[in-house]
């Protein structure tokens, strides 16, 4: 009974209660310390993705000038092929030709922000739910738009690009292409100089059927670009960059 009378119970019990108190303090400061972290990522990540999405908002404008100038360069060719329209010199059409020889590169669209969110699976660094919802919307339009330029590219090169390299002198064709289709302030076009003029009339080739079923196909796949797969990717990208803003105001 004497030893018991010699514990030191109300100093015990402080100390205890000090160091209880230090263990929550040390979950408190570690929770704290997790969730700054979170937030610190959270906005490197939401930062990085606004500038891509960005830098896309400005690749949809050019893209939309570049595939519009594609398919107004196919229907003056195909107006001609027809009769519809008074045949131009030889060198627009060479020029014309020129344009429609040019393919969509779905390479374009690849964003690898975007990547490593949602195909990295890493979408959980994004605490808004309905971004995330509309970033998942996004990639899937984004993907659709790839799929688009992916076809044209394989018709440019298994249908389009043997076609041209028989029917045509590509020399020639090279030689009056100025610009990009729908940029014609861009640095000119580097030609081939083989210190020869050439004379090959293309005008002959706009009258046939096989030539204007070619046009026909290639004007088709830019109108799907343009039609479907573009505002698609217009549409959400507008609704994501402004609730990415939104997040890093608040």
């Amino acid at each position: 009974m004497d030893a018991n009378r010699n514990i030191p119970w109300p100093r015990i019990a402080v100390e205890g209660a000090a160091i209880i108190a230090s263990i929550l303090l040390a979950f408190s400061i570690d929770a704290w310390w997790g969730n700054k972290q979170q937030d610190n990522a959270e906005q490197v990540v939401l930062e990085t993705l606004l500038e891509d999405l960005r830098e896309k908002q400005d690749l949809l404008n050019e893209m939309n000038r570049y595939s519009q100038a594609i398919v107004d360069s196919i229907e003056a060719l195909l107006r001609v092929g027809v009769g519809s329209q008074e045949k131009p010199s030889n060198e627009m059409i060479d020029q014309l030709i020129g344009d429609t020889w040019w393919e969509s590169t779905e390479a374009l669209w690849v964003s690898a922000p975007m990547n490593l969110l949602v195909a990295g699976g890493n979408l959980s660094l994004i605490t808004n739910p309905r971004l995330v919802q509309e970033l998942g919307s996004l990639q899937v339009a984004i993907n659709r738009v790839r799929n688009l330029y992916q076809k044209d590219q394989q018709f440019h090169q298994e249908i389009m690009t043997p076609f041209i390299m028989s029917h045509t002198d590509i020399i020639q064709i090279n030689a009056a292409m100025r610009h990009r289709p729908g940029f014609p302030g861009e640095p000119g076009f580097p030609s081939v100089n083989v210190g020869v003029i050439k004379n090959f009339d293309h005008g002959k080739l706009l009258s046939t059927l096989e030539f204007q079923n070619l046009l026909a196909a290639k004007r088709e796949r830019q109108l799907d670009i343009l039609a479907t797969g573009h505002p698609g990717v217009e549409k959400h990208l507008s609704v994501v960059i402004s609730m990415l803003e939104n997040e890093l105001d608040n």
